[in-house]
């Protein structure tokens, strides 16, 4: 007998440790709502072809920021002043990142003191010791 019944084959089931590591992925990681790339039906498209939220063009600020001080260099016709401009831009981007750094954290400390403050019996220990 073994695995053949019936003159059918018997059905394979995989197994898996652990459950929670299934699932469908519908979309890709970068793509959120109903339809992704392709979807049912129009998905909210517009005419072009493209969500309201998705870009197919990189913007103005975009290019700056991946252009080297080399190229910046190039396109202005003077190494020193392309390094120059280059150098104050990734000044203006690391304040920008660090100013939204502080702001994350200011807001996580807000949001820990907000949780700790709804547990009063944590208070009572910290004042305790």
């Amino acid at each position: 007998k073994g695995p053949l019944m019936g003159g059918s084959r018997r059905v394979h089931t995989p197994r898996v440790a652990d459950m929670g590591v299934l699932g469908i992925k519908w979309q890709h990681s970068h793509e959120r709502g109903s339809g992704g790339k392709g979807g049912v039906g129009n998905s909210g498209r517009t005419v072009g072809g493209s969500k309201p939220g998705e870009r197919s063009r990189r913007t103005p600020g975009q290019v700056l920021l991946l252009l080297t001080s080399r190229k910046f260099g190039n396109i202005i016709g003077d190494q020193v002043a392309g390094a120059a401009f280059h150098k104050e831009l990734r000044a203006v981007t690391n304040r920008e990142g660090a100013r939204k750094r502080m702001e994350r954290m200011e807001e996580s400390g807000r949001a820990r003191l907000k949780q700790m403050n709804r547990k009063p019996w944590l208070q009572q220990r910290v004042a305790q010791h």
